[in-house]
């Protein structure tokens, strides 16, 4: 793969990355749970995917997507389930 067309996907996959992480919510390292760590490991491993060309822009931005929204699911069922204590 050419250089230029690797510079093209990390642009990309960073964008995207911003742009979904903005949207699931802003967080620090220290208030991070277990959830948001499990969640930034396979963020980091379909970034790779995107990368090398293993999967389309399409798939990634769309699994992106899913695992945000269920991530911010499971965020606000927690903090339900905390209220109801």
């Amino acid at each position: 793969m050419d250089p230029l067309r690797i510079l093209t996907r990390v642009l990309f996959a960073y964008v995207m990355l911003l742009i979904m992480m903005r949207a699931g919510g802003k967080r620090l390292v220290r208030h991070a749970s277990p959830l948001d760590f499990a969640l930034s490991v396979i963020l980091g491993d379909m970034a790779d995917d995107l990368l090398w060309a293993e999967v389309d822009a399409s798939v990634f931005v769309v699994g992106v997507g899913v695992l945000l929204m269920i991530h911010i699911a499971l965020d606000l069922l927690r903090s339900r389930a905390a209220s109801w204590r």
